[in-house]
C-alpha cells in the first residue's frame, strides 16, 4: 500500500476545502485493503479527492465516483485527479443527491462527523467548510446510513468513520438497524490539539450530556477515531 503521506505530497490543498487528517488517512487505509478489482466506488464528501486518488493508486480496474457539496472541493478534486493522471466521475451535490439511479459496491463516507458545537470552535472548520452535524455530531452520518441502502449493490459495503467527539453509541445503533454486520476495521487514539485544550470544561459539559465521549491521560484529553464497515443489508 502506498504511504498516505506520499499521496498527500502530490495533492493540491487550499483553505476553502477540508485538509486531510487522521480520519482521512484511516479511511484511505481501510478502503484500500477492502476494495477489490472491478468495483464501483463512491467517495462521498470527497474534499480534495485524496481518498479516491489513493484507492485508485492501490487498486486495479476500479471505477471511481466522487462528490462534494462544495464548489471549491468539486474544482479541487478535478485538479487533483488531473494532476495524478487518474480518471473519475466527479459531481457537485449534497450527500447522495448527484447519484440518483446509481448503485455502488463500496461507499466511503468522508462527511463531517464531529459535534457541530466543537467544530465551530476548532481549527478544522471555517466559513468555507461547514459542519452541520448537530450538537452530538450524528446528523449527517445517520442520514447517510439510512440512505445508503438505496445506493448499494446487494453485497455492497458502506464505510463510515466514527469519532469520540460525537455520540458513537447512537451511530452504532442506527448502523445495526440497517445492516446485519457492522465491524470496526481500524481504531486509533489521539490527543486533542494544544490549541483546543482551553475547551476542556466545554467538552466535559458535552460529555456529561452524552453528546461526546473522551478519556484523560496525563491530564490531557484523549479522543478516538474508528473506521467501520457495514455490510449485509437487513430486509
Amino acid at each position: 500500500m502506498i504511504n498516505f503521506d506520499t499521496i498527500l505530497k502530490n495533492t493540491l490543498l487550499n483553505k476553502k476545502v477540508f485538509v486531510p487528517n487522521l480520519t482521512s488517512q484511516l479511511s484511505y487505509e481501510v478502503a484500500s485493503k477492502k476494495i477489490k478489482r472491478n468495483t464501483k466506488v463512491l467517495d462521498l464528501g470527497c474534499g480534495s479527492g485524496i481518498i479516491g486518488i489513493g484507492i485508485l493508486k492501490n487498486s486495479k480496474n476500479v471505477k471511481m465516483f466522487c462528490s462534494d457539496p462544495s464548489q471549491s472541493a468539486y474544482e479541487l478534486t478535478q485538479k487533483n485527479f488531473k494532476k495524478n493522471k487518474l480518471k473519475a466521475t466527479i459531481k457537485k451535490g449534497d450527500l447522495f443527491f448527484p447519484w440518483k439511479n446509481y448503485k455502488f459496491d463500496y461507499i466511503v463516507n468522508d462527511v463531517s462527523g464531529i459535534s457541530q458545537l466543537i467544530a465551530n470552535k476548532s481549527p478544522w472548520f471555517n466559513n468555507f467548510i461547514p459542519c452541520e452535524t448537530g450538537s452530538d455530531g450524528t446528523k449527517l452520518t445517520i442520514k447517510i446510513i439510512k440512505l445508503s441502502k438505496k445506493f448499494l449493490t446487494k453485497k455492497g459495503i458502506l464505510q463510515i468513520p466514527i469519532l469520540s467527539l460525537s455520540n458513537e453509541k447512537k451511530i452504532l445503533k442506527y448502523a445495526k438497524e440497517i445492516f446485519s454486520k457492522v465491524k470496526v476495521e481500524s481504531s486509533r487514539e489521539w490527543f486533542l490539539p494544544k490549541e483546543m485544550e482551553k475547551l476542556k470544561k466545554f467538552l466535559s459539559k458535552l460529555k456529561s450530556k452524552g453528546h461526546i465521549n473522551f478519556s484523560l491521560k496525563f491530564g490531557k484529553i484523549v479522543c478516538k477515531t474508528s473506521i467501520l464497515t457495514c455490510t449485509i443489508l437487513r430486509k
